[in-house]
């Protein structure tokens, strides 16, 4: 028996081996829905027996969904979520790095250099210390401090002072109804006006409109990799890419989270009675 597959993300485009599965692009037909972070209408999936969720975050499946039990709803299994934690944060670290060096090395073409502040003055916080932000933290320390504010650990009155001394700011919580909009007006104004923001956890963690209004009236720089809606062409963008540099979410998207990704959805038709390859 094979178990008709419906996906709504195109990670596994890049393996031919995707092509053997019972792929349909027909809501009603499909058995198994592969979410990437876009949302999809579950009234049009009558036929419908499992969810695999391709990544960390839920937002985009509905909590009655998950209590209800009906659906099968599997995510990325513990070699696969360690891959994404890995490659996000290697990621993140590669956006620090270009967005302080790019303007600062000079120009080859009139062979002219630039002299800099070693890196290792700037300060960066890490602001959520879960799986990803604690992995960044371990990568910078090398070359700059770095302090983590995580709710678990540090009270609310200490974010200011922590925002206020950090040169370079990398979000790592997760979206909910309390964090939405958690870099607001008020956060934003705390940064110094020359800061890095970077943001790889989710777009709507900062407010938007606060953000670009920081934009005109200062110096601030960010990197996101994700975005209030996607793919993304609001009003930052005008700042692209000197200051506000974008990247299309593919922090997580190397091969071998892919891959890894793979081997869990074929898991996941295995334990619905389809054919494997």
């Amino acid at each position: 028996m094979s178990v008709k597959v419906f996906f709504n993300t195109k990670a596994f485009d890049v393996l031919d081996i995707k092509k053997k599965l019972h792929v349909t692009s027909n809501p009603e037909e499909a058995e198994l829905a592969v979410l990437g972070a876009k949302s999809i209408d579950f009234n049009l999936f009558p036929r419908l027996r499992a969810i695999y969720r391709f990544g960390v975050g839920r937002e985009n499946i509905p909590q009655s969904i998950i209590d209800d039990g009906k659906l099968k709803v599997v995510f990325p299994s513990e070699k696969t979520r360690n891959i994404l934690f890995e490659s996000t944060a290697n990621f993140t670290v590669y956006l620090i790095f270009y967005m302080l060096f790019k303007d600062v090395v000079g120009n080859v073409d009139i062979w002219e250099k630039h002299t800099r502040k070693m890196i290792s003055s700037k300060k960066c916080l890490v602001i959520g210390g879960g799986n990803i932000g604690s992995r960044v933290a371990i990568k910078l320390r090398p070359f700059m401090p770095v302090e983590i504010f995580d709710i678990k650990y540090n009270r609310l009155q200490e974010l200011k002072s922590m925002i206020s001394g950090a040169d370079v700011i990398s979000l790592h919580i997760p979206l909910n109804d309390t964090t939405n909009g958690f870099i607001d007006r008020e956060k934003l104004s705390w940064m110094k006006d020359n800061v890095l923001l970077i943001n790889t956890a989710r777009g709507a963690l900062v407010d938007e409109e606060a953000l670009f209004n920081r934009f005109i009236n200062s110096n601030i720089s960010a990197a996101f990799d994700v975005f209030w809606e996607e793919p993304y062409n609001g009003k930052m963008k005008q700042f692209f890419p000197d200051r506000f540099f974008m990247t299309p979410h593919t922090s997580s998207q190397c091969l071998e989270y892919v891959s890894a990704g793979f081997e869990d959805i074929l898991s996941l038709i295995s334990e619905l009675g389809g054919r494997t390859l």
